[in-house]
């Protein structure tokens, strides 16, 4: 009876958890509507540049990589000329496809479509890590770490992909857990179509599903299915646009010395003083670099010293052990460009945050507090970037 109770409270806390989140995304975008002029458009935060063909050389605004999601949701394929990589951008097609199909081709309705889909997907993100965690007994409450990243808030802000894909690739993990492998095949498939790094849970997931379980069929299919789905996109946009999204500086690039690319940080332009560049450096190596070497080191300490366990006793909730090192595997090879962008590194860094919850919380419970205390001071890094609230960030 006591069990019971306390998988019922447990329940109603991972609903509380997912609601907590909501109202946190809620207030946010609050606060940036009532401040910024342009109301919901600042989401997408629109330059001069790629909207109105102003040179940058004339005093044109370069906007951010929201804008794109808007102008793609908005137009459709008639989005190419005020796009910088159309193959780039097009490749992430589901999240702008989705808007435009839920505002019904409305101008007006399509940027509060792109903020509701965004702040669901943040808070139900945030509920099925709440529900993962409830799964292996720690609280779930700790959670809202993934809520209040700094990356998923910056992605929150500009409109950005990261959040559905995330969301999308969270489900596939629980439908994992229920050996439910078309859903996950669909659900990788869909977030790899909102952002290539729905490729890390795909790899992830069929890793444990070949090593693991050795469920080879069903292990190569979760992991290859979404990167053969992309790469037949990329055949079509190659046809249509006559380029390639690897043309672009962010899809090339990677660093094959791990963290090679964070290095890149400390040699960028020289409109940023060298103060700057270093305390960007030092706040990426803080919560990215460092906890990724760490978390590598502990994984690789209990594949050292509980293999045959993990294989044999442990194999349901391996899972996370295959998910972290595809995670901490994406954060060594990161390309310099994200690394120098503060609201890209934190964003494409996420999912070493949901893998080190989900991996800590499933081989060090007692600890996971200490990694998410760890992490939470990320937050306050959104504060830094001037005029986030009222316009010119």
């Amino acid at each position: 009876m006591y069990m019971h109770k306390r998988v019922m409270k447990n329940r109603h806390a991972v609903r509380r958890v997912t609601g907590i989140s909501f109202f946190i995304a809620v207030i946010f975008c609050g606060l940036v509507l009532i401040n910024h002029p342009d109301g919901a458009l600042a989401f997408a935060h629109i330059g001069t540049r790629f909207s109105e063909g102003i040179p940058k050389e004339d005093g044109g605004s370069t906007g951010y990589d929201g804008q794109f999601v808007y102008f793609i949701a908005r137009d459709g394929a008639q989005a190419v000329p005020y796009i910088d990589g159309p193959t780039f951008r097009y490749q992430r097609i589901f999240y702008p496809v989705l808007a435009r199909a839920l505002s019904l081709g409305n101008a007006e309705l399509l940027p509060w479509v792109l903020i509701a889909i965004n702040i669901i997907a943040l808070s139900t993100g945030t509920g099925m890590l709440a529900y993962l965690l409830n799964q292996m007994g720690v609280s779930p409450y700790l959670a809202l770490i993934y809520t209040v990243w700094v990356g998923n808030l910056f992605a929150l802000r500009f409109n950005l992909t990261e959040l559905l894909c995330f969301a999308l690739a969270l489900w596939a993990v629980i439908a994992y857990q229920r050996e439910r492998y078309i859903l996950v095949i669909l659900l990788l498939t869909l977030s790899t179509l909102t952002k290539e790094l729905g490729l890390i849970f795909a790899g992830g997931l069929g890793l444990h599903a070949v090593v693991m379980k050795r469920q080879w069929r069903w292990g190569f299919l979760i992991g290859f299915t979404p990167f053969i789905t992309l790469m037949q996109w990329w055949f079509i946009l190659r046809l249509w646009l006559e380029g390639s999204p690897t043309s672009y500086p962010a899809a090339r690039g990677f660093s094959w010395i791990p963290l090679g690319g964070l290095w890149s940080v400390l040699s960028q332009p020289e409109h940023l003083s060298q103060e700057t560049r270093t305390v960007q450096f030092i706040l990426a190596m803080i919560f990215l670099g460092i906890p990724a070497i760490l978390l590598f080191s502990v994984a690789m300490y209990q594949v050292w010293r509980k293999g045959r366990q993990i294989v044999q006793r442990e194999i349901n909730n391996a899972w996370t052990l295959s998910l972290l090192l595809a995670s901490v595997g994406f954060v060594f090879i990161m390309p310099g460009v994200s690394w120098q962008d503060p609201a890209a590194v934190y964003r494409v860094g996420a999912p070493l945050v949901i893998a080190g919850v989900l991996f800590t919380g499933n081989f060090y419970p007692k600890r996971l507090k200490w990694l998410v205390m760890y992490w939470l001071p990320a937050s306050l890094i959104i504060l830094m970037i001037p005029g986030l609230w009222s316009g010119g960030a």
